[in-house]
């Protein structure tokens, strides 16, 4: 695990129209059931991100070492008030990078 500053984003008709907001996380590889189960789902699974949940507000993407990533699943608020946050790219689909 790393810890590491990421982008939630709730898009807007244009990338500059973006609602954007820097948090702290740790971040995470999936693991192989993880990726199974996203490509189910038509994503390949990259990230989890753990965040305290008061900073989440059902984004459905976020950036990370310039990359958009799409929010496929969500777990949480754990005890300890954080929530998991698992991205992945779409298959097929590069995004609007």
């Amino acid at each position: 695990m790393i810890e590491g500053i990421i982008t939630l984003v709730h898009p807007g008709e244009t990338k500059e129209a973006d609602q954007k907001n820097d948090i702290f996380a740790e971040i995470e590889s999936t693991g192989r059931d993880e990726f199974v189960a996203a490509g189910q789902k038509g994503f390949k699974a990259t990230k989890k991100f753990t965040i305290w949940a008061n900073e989440y507000d059902d984004q459905p993407e976020v950036e990370f070492n310039g990359k958009r990533l799409s929010i496929y699943r969500t777990y949480g608020p754990r005890n300890d008030d954080k929530i998991e946050l698992y991205a992945a790219e779409r298959i097929g689909n590069n995004g609007r990078n």
